[in-house]
């Protein structure tokens, strides 16, 4: 028995979870999706904390913890600054996604877990640019 979680299509619902949130941040006045997007940014960033603590692996979990670090740096600057910092950080969020498949680098995630963020991450990011910008 294998206690990974078998997700058929993670892409899809990777895809149905962004379709889901697009009227949330329809309904919000732009500051109020801006500070939404940024937690989401800053819990998408923050998972691969419990990946790097489940590698037992202090060098891994160091990392993880440095570059999540870094995703809510992205959040914060984006809800204090400028919110075009949120797209970006989705956007390398995505590319630290790929960086983790086949355990090219970090810690180990779940096969389902990298199609799922990718989808949403890339999704996510073209769509706040395009209504945050206008």
């Amino acid at each position: 028995m294998t206690s990974e979680l078998d997700l058929r299509n993670p892409a899809l619902i990777g895809g149905l979870l962004f379709i889901l949130s697009v009227p949330i941040h329809l309904l919000l006045s732009q500051d109020a999706s801006i500070a939404l997007a940024a937690v989401t940014l800053s819990l998408i960033g923050g998972a691969y904390i419990g990946f790097g603590a489940r590698s037992d692996n202090l060098r891994t979990f160091a990392m993880e913890l440095g570059v999540a670090g870094m995703f809510g740096l992205a959040a914060l600057t984006g809800l204090l600054f400028h919110w075009s910092a949120i797209p970006i950080g989705l956007s390398l969020h995505a590319v630290w996604d790929l960086l983790h498949r086949n355990h090219i680098l970090g810690a180990a995630v779940p096969r389902w877990y990298i199609p799922l963020c990718l989808v949403f991450d890339l999704a996510a990011a073209l769509f706040f640019t395009i209504i945050y910008a206008t």
